[in-house]
């Protein structure tokens, strides 16, 4: 693996592929197929990262219009679930040999604030791949994959 810096990363970079690769050998697209987002690393050092399911308009409005049929404790719980189809956190970021680190200062998911988010990193071509290290699910491990290719 060639050694990486910071200035590798700076740039945009927008989402290609989302997926869950089981230990079983699944992979997984918790999101479908069509996934829409950008991560974006400055040259001052920091980082940005906002991501989601490509949602049609049609059915954002019928969620909004379910939603404004519900009382408060079903509005509340679906509010809840539906946070889990958008990722958006920032912060500062580091190159640690074949890691980046995501530095978290401000996200949509309060217990990543304050810890350091690490993504495995490869490049390949205008791609960049992220993933993180085994997260235990059930009886099984699955490492998040994510990517991405540079905006011109």
């Amino acid at each position: 693996m060639v050694k990486r810096t910071a200035a590798d990363f700076i740039g945009t970079w927008r989402l290609l592929d989302y997926s869950f690769l089981h230990d079983d050998g699944r992979v997984e697209k918790p999101w479908g197929d069509d996934v829409r987002g950008y991560i974006v690393y400055t040259a001052q050092g920091y980082m940005s990262a906002n991501l989601s399911p490509a949602i049609h308009w049609t059915a954002r409005r019928a969620r909004l219009a379910a939603k404004l049929s519900m009382n408060p404790g079903e509005e509340r719980l679906r509010e809840r679930n539906r946070r889990r189809d958008y990722i958006a956190y920032s912060g500062s970021f580091s190159v640690e040999d074949e890691k980046v680190i995501h530095h978290v200062e401000v996200s949509l998911y309060p217990n990543w604030v304050g810890r350091p988010e690490v993504r495995f990193y490869s490049f390949e071509e205008n791609n960049l791949t992220l993933r993180t290290g085994p997260i235990r699910s059930g009886r099984h491990t699955v490492v998040a994959q994510l990517v991405w290719e540079r905006v011109s």
